[in-house]
């Protein structure tokens, strides 16, 4: 980034992820309705998700890879409603490891399913956004409890205070 640009503050880094985690739990609850009600989820484009969710990959030790996007998604949530340091560590833990096996998922469905599922990838976009989203909260100056992003030291260009006044 250049000098001139600055992150997003805290705020509205964290609606961002707070919108993305609601998007991404629509998507990841659909899928688990469809999944417990034994049906196809409905492809909106190309027609792998039948195959794709009916794969032995859309399971993880027996856990619907759905309910694993639904508990991810809930804990961006929750990281996006949590300000400062703590809130800043759950979401950027839940969206490295999230973003990690949705890349694993990504490839399972292009090279070993060879289908794609449109909801999937949605999801996958979801994942990557609340990535970006993360990394820059992570890398944005900590919010302070007084309002100011940061204390600095003084300016040493700027005149100090002047002689006989008091501080």
């Amino acid at each position: 980034m250049s000098a001139g640009s600055r992150l997003p503050g805290e705020r509205v880094l964290r609606i961002a992820l707070g919108v993305v985690a609601v998007l991404g739990i629509a998507v990841a609850t659909y899928l688990t309705v469809v999944r417990a009600e034994g049906d196809d989820p409905t492809c909106v484009i190309g027609g792998g998700c039948g195959t794709v969710q009916k794969s032995e990959y859309s399971e993880l030790a027996g856990i619907p890879v759905a309910w694993l996007g639904l508990l991810a998604y809930v804990g961006l949530l929750i990281a996006a409603l949590i300000p400062g340091q703590l809130g800043r560590a759950l979401g950027l833990f839940t969206a490295v490891v999230s973003f990690g096996f949705s890349a694993w998922l990504t490839y399972a469905e292009l090279v070993l399913i060879d289908a794609v599922c449109a909801w999937c990838v949605t999801s996958a976009i979801l994942v990557t956004l609340a990535l970006i989203i993360t990394v820059m909260r992570a890398a944005s100056p900590s919010p302070t409890p007084g309002g100011s992003a940061r204390r600095s030291a003084p300016d040493p260009r700027s005149p100090g205070p002047s002689p006989g006044s008091s501080t």
